[in-house]
């Protein structure tokens, strides 16, 4: 399989994909998208369809309008194996299993083909849920359209919150960093964050740098990161954690808040989009990015079992290192995505040089303590 081979897909496809995985059921495909936004989580080398369902089940008169996500990796487009590699589809899946396992986040049984008899790519399918791709919507599309009110924004934050206190406090690991198969953990696991963090920074770093972009701020970081180091910043966290990472409200699909079925506006289904979710910090979540503006999230949070996440001005500092680092991954992502057909949008690339020069100037006097 060469480099250059472009993701695609074909309804045609799909339907041999839906008719070899899904047995209990005779559905036709009426209609296939690309998701409109991965928000933080786009990556060279995936791509995530909405599939739309119909048809009768085999046996019965009864007619089915369902809807499924099919994600597509190319691994021969994405980063080469490394410290800051995307997770692998086979990883996902193991992730998506712990997570159904061990909360009640709403993560359906996916299923992991590596075959390429269908596609020549691996690929994850959710089941069909029983409702359409039009009966659904993402929480930033939802709250950019003005869907929602004061109300139903702040009982969603807070359903958000339970569902990462969920996740943080009932999937955990013990060693820090990229997650691994069973049988391929890393030799010499890390036990310590603050040493898992910042090889994981330094390689992003350097990994820019090494793509020829002029990074302005590059030395700067050095110099804050060493500082940040020597006081021990990111050494305060105690249990390794399954932290999404960049997941964000555009991976959260509600119930259509215009639709007559809809009574209660909630969340429906989450895209499995985990290129870097990782065992870490808690606070590494994009969900706690702006910790001034995301009250009832973490009300929802606390409320639910997740432990504090800022009690000293060295947490704060540390959640800025945090932005910092999602920024640096959505330009390398940009970068990376530069040669390819699945190019990330020129907003993001602006949206992260903006971040990282207003995180960098923030860290100068940022407290340590």
């Amino acid at each position: 399989m060469s480099s250059s081979q472009v993701i695609s897909l074909s309804i045609e496809q799909v339907e041999k994909i839906i008719q070899k995985h899904v047995l209990s059921s005779d559905l036709a495909v009426v209609k296939l998208a690309e998701a409109k936004n991965y928000g933080f989580s786009q990556t060279a080398g995936f791509k995530i369809y909405v599939i739309d369902l119909h048809g009768g089940d085999k046996g019965s008169t009864k007619t089915t309008t369902a809807s499924c996500f099919l994600t597509i990796s190319n691994p021969d487009s994405a980063e080469p194996s490394g410290t800051n590699s995307p997770n692998t589809l086979a990883v996902i899946h193991t992730l998506l299993a712990l997570i159904r396992d061990k909360t009640s986040i709403p993560i359906s049984d996916s299923i992991l083909d590596t075959s390429h008899d269908i596609i020549p790519f691996d690929f994850l399918l959710s089941p069909p849920t029983p409702f359409s791709s039009s009966d659904i919507i993402t929480l930033r599309e939802a709250k950019a359209q003005g869907l929602l009110d004061a109300k139903h924004r702040a009982l969603i934050d807070l359903q958000i919150g339970q569902l990462l206190a969920q996740l943080h406090t009932n999937v955990q690991n013990d060693w820090y960093g990229r997650p691994a198969l069973k049988g391929k953990e890393p030799s010499e696991p890390s036990y310590s964050w603050q040493e898992t963090f910042t090889l994981l920074f330094d390689t992003l770093l350097s990994r820019v740098k090494e793509k020829g972009y002029d990074l302005p701020q590059y030395n700067d970081i050095q110099t804050h990161m060493s500082r940040a180091i020597a006081f021990s910043v990111f050494d305060d966290v105690e249990v390794p954690s399954l932290v999404w990472f960049t997941g964000s409200d555009a991976d959260i699909y509600l119930s259509l808040p215009t639709s007559p079925a809809t009574k209660t506006p909630g969340i429906v289904a989450i895209l499995p989009s985990m290129p870097y979710t990782l065992w870490g910090d808690p606070l590494l979540e994009t969900f706690f990015l702006q910790l001034e503006s995301c009250k009832a999230v973490l009300e929802g949070y606390t409320g639910s079992g997740g432990g504090p996440l800022v009690s000293f001005p060295r947490q704060k500092t540390k959640r800025v290192w945090y932005t910092l680092f999602l920024a640096l991954t959505v330009l390398d992502g940009y970068l990376s995505s530069s040669d390819n057909a699945q190019r990330i949008p020129e907003d993001k690339k602006k949206w992260a040089e903006e971040t990282i020069a207003e995180c960098t100037e923030v860290l100068k006097t940022a407290p340590c303590y």
